[in-house]
């Protein structure tokens, strides 16, 4: 009998200690996934900097913002004789790309040119430029509408639409 009392104890030993090892386990996973999530948000806010920057510049490049400093006279009150009224950004002749999506698809579809793309190879570059299916079919659907894509329903193909 003490045999078998000696088994048991090791089985529950070894049964307590791989119980640990797996909370070990779960404990060392979560620090991680949650390592990567923080660095993963990190990223996406940068990318959102990034794109609001390239996107929704309302300067040109190499002009900063207007100064809208106003020169305040001996009551206090505030002079417009040495404020600067603001200045506007110059009419770009190119049209409007609304957004980086957009412009992944436009470019691939300029490069494919007068073949075009058929929807899932316009969907395999957005992927392949890091985004997501539900972007590509979206922003393909707002270009469409924007008139700067054609999309051919007999040969299932997008084309980019010339705009002039």
């Amino acid at each position: 009998m003490d045999v078998i009392a000696q088994l048991c104890q090791e089985r529950d030993r070894a049964r307590q200690t791989a119980s640990e090892k797996i909370r070990q386990l779960q404990e060392l996973t979560l620090e991680y996934v949650n390592a990567i999530a923080a660095e993963t948000a990190s990223a996406a806010r940068l990318d959102q900097m990034i794109a609001t920057l390239q996107q929704g510049a309302a300067y040109p490049q190499g002009q900063g913002q207007p100064d809208r400093r106003v020169a305040a006279d001996a009551s206090g009150r505030a002079t417009a004789s040495n404020a600067r009224p603001p200045r506007r950004p110059k009419r770009s002749t190119a049209p409007y790309v609304p957004g980086l999506v957009a412009q992944v698809i436009l470019d691939a579809l300029s490069k494919a040119g007068p073949k075009g793309m058929s929807g899932r190879e316009v969907n395999e570059t957005v992927e392949a430029a890091g985004y997501t299916l539900d972007a590509s079919e979206k922003n393909k659907t707002r270009l469409k509408k924007n008139n700067l894509i054609r999309h051919d329903p007999k040969h299932q193909h997008w084309y980019p639409i010339d705009p002039t």
